[in-house]
């Protein structure tokens, strides 16, 4: 290995890739000298959408295809513009490169000033070099040479519409609510097409005959220097975007050829006027879609465009992938609502009261544990069908009577938990009284013990105080509800 890197190494990565015809080759052809000349491990990373992407390495056997944009020394370089050394990287990231010797890290921007840097050159030795520093500004100039030769080769490569496809379709599996999937969407559509902006339109389908509910715009997205048309569309009346939502989910995907004064707009006046001059148009629809909601993108540009009709496919292709993570989350949700709610009261149970005891605020959270007054001898006398009827019944009455912030969980088999968000114990103990009141009214008596959570508290400690509570109401036939002390 070379005392460092000199002027004829540097001299050396310029000349190899000034013969390179695509920055992919030119890339690799400065790895393979700066690899020969160190026999370090090297890399060069571009910067692509949130990610730098690895498009050439050497001295290693396997190395990432990407990392994060904001990653360790290669973010901090990329966000500086300057060099940088790290004198010993097994301490700096430990256990990074278990099972790897690795001593000390030189990287260096891809930078021709005043222009940002475009990515990063990267050498990782397996023992620390003496004057990294020195290292690190030699490689600034091997960085600078070849973003000199990148820019002469036209740039960043730009992302092939399959590599744009592969990489919002893995996104959308990640997506853990409807919204956030609308938002990645749209996000997509105007990556894909190159057009300013989009939105999700969503409504509940309606009965025939009957009022349709309001149109909600789910989601938005608008790219840099363009003309804020989705907020536009927004504020057009409801009765014209229902309009235009029924065109859409009835026909399916739609395409403009990007110059309206010279076309039949008829139904689409109101996005002419809005300032549309090319629209494209999607049903959000899976292969099993929810016949209760009706979902529409428009996709659009204050621009003539003129987009072609295999990108229209594409986008037909990812809206189709979008629909199916969505009933998937549809599905997913409606497994875990299941798996949380007692299959015969519909209350909540055991694992999110759990969640929402932890959560429990001192001096604003009362719990009020409820239990079902002899309601042995009523499966004994009348049979487990009747209990069952019984506390359906008393579920829904005592449910019924809570406010809107207040929740009831079914913890045991004639076992509730109310945890109601109050000011005060009298505020409690009224919102108790209207339980047994409720109880009463569906033909069942029921004990209440009430406490609230006191600073420092463990939130266990106040429900066994209003356990304890409960069943000293419980033996005292002249109270149902019995306040913890």
């Amino acid at each position: 290995m070379g005392p460092r890197l000199g002027k004829g190494v540097i001299e050396d990565v310029a000349q190899v890739a000034a013969g390179c015809d695509s920055v992919a080759r030119a890339c690799n052809a400065a790895v393979s000298v700066l690899h020969g000349h160190t026999g370090a491990a090297v890399d060069v990373l571009l910067l692509g959408p949130g990610q730098l992407s690895v498009v050439a390495f050497s001295g290693a056997w396997q190395a990432p295809t990407a990392v994060p944009s904001h990653y360790g020394v290669v973010g901090h370089v990329l966000a500086t513009g300057r060099p940088a050394a790290i004198d010993d990287a097994s301490i700096a990231y430990a256990g990074l490169h278990a099972g790897r010797p690795v001593g000390s890290v030189v990287c260096a921007p891809l930078s021709a000033r005043p222009d940002p840097p475009i990515g990063v050159v990267n050498i990782e030795f397996d023992h620390v070099v003496t004057d990294p520093v020195l290292w690190a500004e030699e490689l600034a100039e091997v960085g600078l040479r070849l973003r000199r030769r990148i820019d002469e080769l036209g740039g960043l490569p730009s992302e092939s519409r399959a590599e744009l496809l592969l990489r919002h379709t893995l996104g959308f599996a990640t997506a853990h609510s409807g919204v956030q999937l609308a938002d990645m969407a749209c996000r997509a559509a105007v990556e894909l097409t190159g057009l300013g902006g989009a939105t999700v339109l969503t409504r509940r389908a309606t009965p025939r005959g009957e009022p349709q509910h309001p149109l909600r715009q789910t989601a938005v997205y608008t790219a840099a220097g363009a003309s804020d048309l989705p907020t536009r569309v927004a504020e057009l009346p409801p009765d014209v975007l229902s309009a235009l939502v029924d065109a859409v989910c009835r026909h399916g995907a739609s395409r403009t050829l990007g110059d309206p004064s010279g076309e039949d707009v008829r139904g689409f006046e109101p996005l002419v006027q809005a300032g549309v001059r090319t629209l494209l148009a999607f049903p959000v629809r899976g292969t099993a879609p929810d016949p209760r909601l009706e979902v529409a993108m428009l996709v659009m540009d204050e621009l003539q465009v003129r987009v072609d009709a295999g990108t229209v496919t594409v986008l037909e292709l990812l809206m189709a992938n979008a629909a199916e993570c969505y009933d998937r989350l549809g599905a997913l949700h409606q497994m875990q609502a299941l798996a949380e709610t007692d299959p015969l009261t519909g209350l909540r149970h055991v694992g999110p009261f759990t969640e929402r005891l932890a959560a429990a605020r001192a001096g604003r959270t009362a719990l009020l544990v409820i239990d079902v007054d002899n309601f042995k001898q009523v499966n004994d006398r009348l049979g487990h069908a009747a209990g069952d009827r019984l506390l359906v019944e008393l579920a829904t009455g005592m449910r019924d009577c809570l406010r809107q912030r207040d929740e009831l969980f079914r913890v045991g088999g004639d076992e509730f938990v109310a945890v109601l968000e109050v000011r005060d114990d009298a505020e409690a103990i009224r919102v108790a009284d209207r339980l047994v009141a409720a109880a009463r009214d569906s033909g069942s008596a029921v004990s209440v013990g009430v406490a609230m959570r006191r600073p420092d508290e463990p939130a266990e400690a106040t429900l066994r105080r209003a356990d304890l509570a409960m069943y000293t109401a419980k033996q005292d036939p002249q109270y149902a509800v019995w306040p913890a002390e």
